[in-house]
């Protein structure tokens, strides 16, 4: 446990450094706007179709619903990270590619501040852009090669609190409030080159967009437990609209190799100061959980529970504002999820050593689909996966940790045979880490 506690400091600077300068997403419509928005998930609603809003438990940091940290047990302080990676295959008519891309997703602490309160802090992604291709055209006299590349990401570094003014055996009513910090830059370039020559001489147009702003994020849940053997709860998170201070710099160079930036001259170079709305997004959820009856085999018992899971979410655009610049929107987006889960013990601690290994796990299923606010000859962009993953519990030492895995098989396009259609395998791997039973982080220590 003392390497836990003195990983924390260095993985905090490591993914600080990794957050400007990871390998981000790898599809051409995040050249819109300020990339593809990161709806989020960790690597445990990853595996339930990334259902967000109510999967609250004192497990893991549900940092997408700040309602969730007053839910922690005392004592137990929770830390959190994960790793993304997506193996992508693109088709539009006889043209295929293949492209990976690969990201440290968040890092997170929370911890109980009382009885009814919690608190975390953390980093987490916002949106992400990351796409290169090119097309070679002949003039009649020369060959000109076009690539259109696009990369960088924005990040959130997020402190939360949670209190809970009703709190009981039977129920539980939250509310919380995520406050970040939203900074990073995203950036859009085009370069022409002309093929064929001694020097490959040719220009690139560069836009380049960087916010450092505040950000605030609402949730609140209500759970109420019905009898011995069900478990209702209904959450709801909201980002009001708001305004990200900004700028965009234009840029134009021209060069006798386009290929060494350090010969590039000048054509023009631009700045202007503005805004980035995000209009209004939401998401609301419904979760169930059913304790199944006592099954008692030779000298063992087991409590299985199984939990149903489903959500909406919604996001009505993001549009920019920049002076002397042409601005743009995003328009609408919406998603629907489902999410299953079943764990053969409830009571994990008190049969750790009766119980098999494929009896410790946690088994996830789920499924999303998800209206992207881009479409082709009036067809909207879908994106659809089927998920899974397991929850792997550190039994050892009494402790919350755990390790999780999550798998999507999915597909995005319009449909349409002359569209672009990109099938993708996604994992995602993620921790928990948390002291033992017999090493508390945060806690008061009284003296003799």
């Amino acid at each position: 446990m003392k390497l836990m506690r003195y990983s924390l400091t260095f993985t905090l600077g490591l993914l600080t450094q990794l957050s400007v300068a990871q390998v981000t997403s790898s599809h051409p419509l995040s050249s819109y706007g300020i990339g593809a928005y990161n709806m989020g998930s960790n690597a445990i609603t990853s595996a339930l179709g990334n259902v967000n809003s109510v999967w609250i438990d004192s497990t893991n940091i549900n940092f997408f619903n700040p309602s969730s940290y007053s839910r922690l047990s005392k004592g137990n302080t929770l830390m959190s990270l994960s790793l993304d990676s997506r193996f992508s295959f693109y088709q539009q008519a006889d043209v295929s590619e293949f492209k990976t891309s690969t990201m440290f997703d968040h890092f997170s602490l929370a911890f109980k501040a009382s009885k009814r309160s919690g608190f975390a802090f953390g980093l987490k992604p916002y949106s992400n852009v990351g796409y290169e291709f090119s097309q070679s055209v002949f003039t009649g006299i020369d060959s000109i090669r076009y690539t259109y590349a696009g990369r960088g990401n924005l990040q959130d570094a997020y402190a939360g609190f949670a209190y809970a003014p009703i709190s009981n055996p039977t129920s539980n009513l939250s509310f919380g409030a995520n406050v970040s910090y939203l900074f990073g830059f995203v950036s859009n370039e085009r370069k022409s080159e002309l093929l064929n020559a001694e020097t490959n001489p040719g220009g690139l147009s560069l836009d380049l967009t960087r916010l450092s702003s505040f950000h605030y994020q609402l949730g609140a849940h209500y759970e109420q437990r019905i009898g011995k053997r069900h478990l209702l709860l209904v959450g709801f998170t909201v980002d009001p609209e708001q305004d990200f201070n900004g700028s965009i710099e234009n840029s134009l160079y021209t060069s006798a190799n386009i290929n060494a930036p350090s010969i590039y001259d000048t054509v023009f170079s631009n700045t202007t100061q503005g805004s980035i709305k995000a209009l209004t997004s939401y998401e609301i959820g419904l979760k169930y959980k059913y304790f199944f009856r006592e099954t008692k085999r030779k000298a063992t018992t087991r409590r299985p529970n199984i939990t149903f899971a489903a959500s909406y979410s919604a996001s009505q655009g993001i549009e920019s504002s920049f002076e002397g610049s042409e601005d743009w929107k995003i328009g609408a987006s919406s998603c629907w999820s489902l999410g299953l889960s079943y764990s053969p013990e409830t009571r994990l601690f008190e049969n750790v050593a009766t119980l098999k290994l494929l009896e410790k796990l946690n088994y996830r299923l789920g499924y999303f689909q998800r209206e992207l606010p881009f479409s082709v000859e009036g067809t909207a962009y879908l994106d659809r996966g089927t998920t899974f993953g397991i929850g792997i519990p550190i039994l050892a030492q009494m402790s919350l940790s755990s390790l999780n895995l999550a798998f999507v098989l999915g597909e995005k396009g319009t449909g349409l045979d002359s569209g672009l259609r990109e099938r993708y395998i996604g994992f995602k791997f993620g921790m928990v880490l948390s002291p033992s039973n017999f090493e508390k982080w945060f806690r008061k220590r009284k003296l003799d």
